[in-house]
């Protein structure tokens, strides 16, 4: 697949969706029954859900089950396996045999039942959030096996594809279909397999170099609404800034600031259509200082303005 139907897709999933999600385009989250018929599947999807943490904000959020919450000294023991993946941010984890340490964009937290833990973005940065609980024999089986509470930090190495993964998840859990926990229990094991892909490359310069952009986009696509400091991210990525350019242009095609502009005019498309937000809030919801830049951009990337693009498609639903 070439950089710009990678970058076409990816708009696709995000775009769609959002337009499942009932709450806003940043945090859901669904605990589910149990399933007398999904426990004999061997894998149970208990609850799953996404939270946008902004900077300097109260951690964690109000809505959970008593069973979730955390006790006076900020530690909580849960009696299921639990997938929590930061896409945005950073923070810290401590757990009974992890020591407390630093999580960043880009790693993912494995909870384990019976094992007391406490997580929670850093102030400065907040972070945004992925989580999925579950149990059953296979989990069991699978988790003893291939993962260990003694190392609980897991670098992802197909970020992309673990928030595609996850959102997934998220709109299932929306749906009225037949077998639906059992469909939802089968996304398990395979954002379980991304998980335990990066420690089979993750020491190979190109696996690095390939985490290293996996993080950058991810970095974008969640922060649509303003123009990423490109030096800023990439100190934050541990890289120069030059180095950080020349990887992103040779796994994309694109330089990081080129990239980002095609991922904003795609979105474009989708606020003037579907949310149907004007000209202005559209370039304005996605952080083009005037609208003279944002309607040349898309006639630039579109070969049509922003006008006439929505009349045309609008004429075709």
């Amino acid at each position: 697949m070439n950089a710009r139907h990678d970058i076409r897709f990816a708009l696709f999933d995000i775009a769609h969706t959002t337009l499942v999600v009932p709450q806003t385009t940043d945090s859901f989250s669904r605990y589910l029954p149990t399933d007398q018929q999904a426990k004999a599947w061997g894998w149970r999807l208990v609850h799953a859900g996404r939270q946008n943490v902004p900077a300097n904000s109260i951690y964690p959020s109000k809505g959970h089950p008593l069973d979730y919450l955390f006790d006076k000294d900020g530690r909580r023991t849960l009696d299921e396996y639990q997938i929590v993946y930061i896409s945005r941010g950073a923070g810290t984890f401590e757990s009974e045999r992890q020591t407390k340490t630093t999580v960043r964009a880009g790693e993912a937290m494995l909870l384990f039942p019976g094992e007391w833990h406490q997580y929670q973005p850093l102030a400065e940065s907040g972070w945004s959030e992925y989580w999925v609980g579950f149990r059953g024999r296979e989990a069991d089986r699978v988790m003893q096996s291939f993962f260990s509470a003694e190392t609980p930090i897991c670098t992802v190495g197909q970020s992309d594809a673990l928030i595609q993964h996850f959102d997934q998840i998220l709109h299932w859990l929306q749906q009225s279909v037949l077998a639906k926990e059992q469909i939802l229990a089968s996304h398990v094991p395979l954002a379980l397999a991304f998980l335990k892909s990066a420690s089979l490359t993750k020491d190979s310069p190109q696996s690095k170099d390939n985490e290293l952009v996996l993080q950058a986009k991810a970095t974008m696509l969640a922060n649509l609404e303003t123009n990423t400091d490109l030096e800023a991210l990439a100190q934050q990525l541990g890289v120069s800034y030059s180095r950080f350019r020349f990887a992103f242009k040779k796994q994309t095609g694109y330089a990081p600031r080129a990239f980002e502009n095609i991922i904003k005019l795609n979105r474009a498309r989708d606020l003037l259509l579907r949310e149907r937000l004007s000209v202005s809030e559209t370039a304005n919801a996605l952080g083009f200082s005037t609208v003279y830049y944002f309607s040349r951009a898309f006639k630039k990337q579109f070969s049509q303005s922003p006008q006439q693009w929505l009349k045309k498609h609008l004429e075709s639903v």
